[in-house]
């Protein structure tokens, strides 16, 4: 059984876990822990998956000494970077061009339809005819209640 846990997070790259144990071990260090070479191995092994787990077979890390091990681990770090910084490097996004970009709806934010064929657009001519009919509406809540009162013989 291994002196601590440590878990490879699920679809982590091998060397961000293995630099995160090592930012780990040198927090230990700090405090005054320190772990051999053979226990921090045996960490690696509980806490990576399966799959890290079936490479370590197919390499026969199990069958190595402590420091062969030790310089698989460092080199499948240095693999898995590689790779990394690779793949980051190799990716260029298409340019946009804009007149094939999709048209987009400002008013319902959705790339299906153009602002202007939106069904919840209101042209500025629609949205000044919608605030004269609210500013009416609320001068009829405010005069409707006056009138009632005044029918009813009631001051106000």
């Amino acid at each position: 059984m291994a002196v601590f846990h440590f878990i490879r997070y699920e679809q982590e790259l091998f060397y961000r876990y293995w630099d995160r144990l090592h930012a780990y071990l040198a927090q230990c260090a700090s405090c005054g822990y320190s772990y051999g070479k053979w226990e921090i191995l045996h960490v690696v092994d509980e806490g990576v998956n399966c799959e890290t787990r079936t490479l370590f077979e197919y390499w026969d890390l199990y069958a190595s000494n402590v420091d062969e091990a030790w310089d698989f681990l460092n080199w499948l770090a240095q693999d898995t970077y590689d790779f990394d910084i690779s793949c980051a490097n190799s990716y260029n996004p298409p340019p946009c061009i804009l007149d094939l970009a999709p048209s987009w709806c400002e008013t319902y934010h959705c790339s299906d339809h153009d602002s202007t064929s939106c069904s919840y657009y209101i042209s500025d001519e629609g949205f000044n005819r919608l605030s004269s009919m609210i500013e009416t509406i609320d001068e009829q809540h405010i005069k409707k209640p006056i009138q009632i009162l005044v029918a009813s013989g009631q001051s106000t």
